[in-house]
């Protein structure tokens, strides 16, 4: 029997037709991708913004330096940045507490106060900053001390100690900075059939699968509950239902405002792939730099259309479960805490992603991407930074459809009842009454 009755298509038509042609899809499809770009941009100019000292001011930099030798290589090593480094000669052998007080009378914008011993304390290292080290330096700043100003000096400092222990060791024509320079590490993970998978690209992918899937679970959950109270609100669910069964309107407003969804993520994909198709064409050298090889990265079509499996299913569960709340309720007060637990179940599982990416074969989210109500998002995480066997995504897979099919029928049974009733919200003792005689 084929569900897709006319009635069913009428249905799916009106509820399409309505929300594409409204204003509301327009401004979202086209102005959410451009929201993203522009606070993503945003994001990146002000952490770039705050790492970089954007002054042009050049800061003095005193060195209250008691082993004698130290600031001479310190102002070597910042000969070249916007630091001026100079020996606070009248400020050696002074407590940090006495420095402290006197930095505002000092012709100094910062001031770097080194302990006896750090040269004679390789082991501790030049902790800047950290007072409970005895052996640590200290560094005064006047006004908001900026994160480059900040590595910039304990990287200068690094340097100098090193070389300044290079040099009591008779090693002074060793050069410094090859000696700390270390080696990248490129993490790569190889699946069973030996193929090699970038973990930090897939890793990205999963989260932005996920994430977006859960922005339509909870835009287009909202929209069919109040697509539903709009008709019981105008009484033309009345009208409607004489035409046509209860379980035909639903199943035609479920499909009719997820085809709106599609509609409008093949129109988001549709911008993505073309902005990534250029922005990758003009920055595939900066990208080789960084260690991204964009040639290794092969597209997991299998996985792509497992993942496509879950997130079609996991709509038809999360829409049924709305649509069963939207019924229940008769006024937009009741509304958002109605959905209330339907929206836990989606957000539940969202938080557990960043866990699921880092440890996708750890026993609680083998457990959780097996039920139901969290394997759309998490198992769909796993499968793309993991390989799954095959019996966990088959059981998955196989537990959400008849979790779908169950909650179809729940869905069912209370829209069947509740599409009619108005007044008072009903309570759960009454909710279970018409899933067993509704």
């Amino acid at each position: 029997m084929n569900p897709f009755t006319p009635k069913v298509r009428a249905v799916m038509r009106r509820e399409f037709m309505h929300r594409v042609k409204s204003k509301w899809f327009l401004l979202s499809t086209l102005g959410l991708p451009l929201l993203i770009v522009g606070l993503m941009a945003l994001s990146i100019f002000l952490a770039l913004r705050g790492a970089t000292d954007t002054s042009d001011e050049t800061r003095s930099l005193g060195v209250s330096d008691p082993t004698g030798f130290v600031h001479e290589l310190l102002v070597e090593e910042l000969r070249s940045d916007s630091i001026v480094a100079s020996r606070a000669t009248e400020l050696e052998g002074a407590s940090v507490e006495v420095a402290q007080s006197r930095l505002a009378d000092s012709p100094f914008d910062y001031l770097l106060v080194l302990p006896p011993g750090i040269v004679d304390a390789p082991g501790s290292g030049p902790a800047v900053g950290a007072s409970d080290d005895e052996e640590a330096a200290i560094l005064l700043a006047r006004e908001n001390l900026p994160a480059a100003t900040e590595r910039t000096v304990r990287n200068a400092l690094e340097r100098s100690l090193v070389r300044a222990r290079l040099r009591f060791a008779g090693l002074e024509d060793v050069d410094a900075g090859e000696l700390l320079s270390g080696a990248g590490v490129e993490v790569v993970n190889v699946t069973e059939t030996g193929e090699a998978r970038d973990q930090e690209i897939y890793q990205g992918i999963s989260f932005g699968i996920a994430f977006f899937f859960y922005l339509i679970l909870l835009i287009y959950g909202q929209m069919i509950i109040r697509s539903i109270l709009e008709e019981k609100q105008s009484d033309i669910v009345e009208v409607m239902v004489s035409s046509l069964r209860p379980w035909e309107l639903m199943l035609g407003k479920i499909v009719g405002v997820g085809a709106v969804g599609l509609a409008q993520m093949a129109i988001w994909a549709g911008i993505m792939i073309a902005a990534t198709i250029y922005g990758l064409t003009g920055g595939a050298s900066t990208l080789a730099e960084a260690g991204v090889d964009l040639s290794s990265v092969a597209v997991p079509w299998g996985t792509i259309g497992l993942v496509l499996a879950f997130l079609v299913l996991g709509y038809l569960l999360y829409a049924g479960l709305f649509a069963g709340t939207g019924a229940t309720i008769s006024n937009e007060t009741d509304a958002q805490q109605a959905a209330l637990p339907v929206t836990m179940l989606i957000i539940l599982p969202f938080i557990a992603i960043q866990g699921v990416i880092q440890s996708p074969d750890a026993g609680w989210a083998v457990i959780v991407s097996l039920v139901p109500f969290f394997s759309p998002l998490v198992m769909t995480s796993r499968l793309f930074v993991t390989d799954v066997p095959f019996w966990q995504w088959t059981l998955s897979l196989g537990l959400l459809a008849l979790c779908v099919l169950g909650s179809a029928w729940v869905a069912g049974r209370i829209y069947r009842v509740g599409i009619l009733m108005k007044g008072q919200r009903p309570n759960l003792p009454e909710v279970v009454r018409w899933i067993r005689h509704g």
